[in-house]
């Protein structure tokens, strides 16, 4: 077996590949909740993501469900989205990528979004305390809107960025933001764009507190959507198991 040498300085990251199956999945679990009294709405979020690492692999599935009700108990708007995804790693901080998922949001009048994205990209720098990704690639998705029940196929060229800040020792904090941009290839000038950042900070083993912020845009949305932009913010309560 070859080794190779490297200085301690260079060790960003140590990550303990474990033997068995389910000791190699690690995620969180949150509920949040959130009251606006001049509208008398009540919106709730649950979300829970789960990671399976290997050497140079890694899978994941990740669950976003937010529902506003008024006083009355009415749903008054729904935004849902549940996503598988594959990485992996190559040379020099590049990797290979690719992720199917389901997406829904009355707001913007979308009742279903079926996709299949495919790209590459880079680490653009990852030390001690925070890590910058970029890359870009092509989707295809197909979109059934609340006015309509057919389906309708798009294809789109994507960008994404992702920023996380972190620390280790007590009280671990953790700032996580991802931003989606999806210029259309086949309906010319409409334009998707997906924010969110969480933020949270532990307040004992395995449990923190902390904010999730969403942002989602779309120029061209159902012509009885309400809005062309949907966002929300919302305090959260997280359960981290497997690390």
């Amino acid at each position: 077996m070859k080794t190779q040498k490297i200085a301690l300085d260079e060790i960003v990251e140590i990550l303990q590949i474990k033997n068995r199956f389910l000791k190699r999945l690690y995620g969180d679990v949150n509920l949040g909740f959130n009251y606006t009294k001049s509208n008398d709405i009540f919106q709730f979020n649950f979300g829970s993501s789960v990671t399976y690492r290997v050497p140079k692999w890694e899978t994941g599935f990740k669950l976003n469900n937010v529902i506003s009700r008024s006083s009355s108990d009415t749903i008054t708007s729904k935004k849902q989205d549940a996503t598988a995804s594959v990485l992996k790693t190559l040379n020099k901080r590049y990797y290979l990528m690719s992720y199917l998922g389901w997406e829904r949001n009355t707001e913007l009048g979308l009742d279903n979004r079926y996709l299949l994205t495919g790209g590459a990209g880079k680490i653009i720098f990852n030390d001690n305390n925070k890590r910058l990704l970029t890359g870009g690639g092509l989707s295809y998705n197909r979109e059934q809107f609340n006015d309509s029940s057919s389906f309708i196929g798009n294809v789109e060229a994507m960008g994404i960025v992702e920023f996380k800040k972190f620390r280790y020792t007590f009280p671990k904090i953790n700032i996580n933001a991802q931003f989606n941009i999806y210029p259309s290839l086949s309906d010319w000038g409409r334009i998707r764009m997906n924010l969110q950042a969480n933020t949270s900070i532990e307040i004992f083993k395995d449990f923190s507190v902390g904010f999730t912020f969403y942002d989602n845009f779309d120029n061209r949305p159902s012509s009885d959507a309400a809005s062309e932009n949907d966002f929300g913010l919302t305090f959260s309560i997280t359960y981290t198991f497997g690390k």
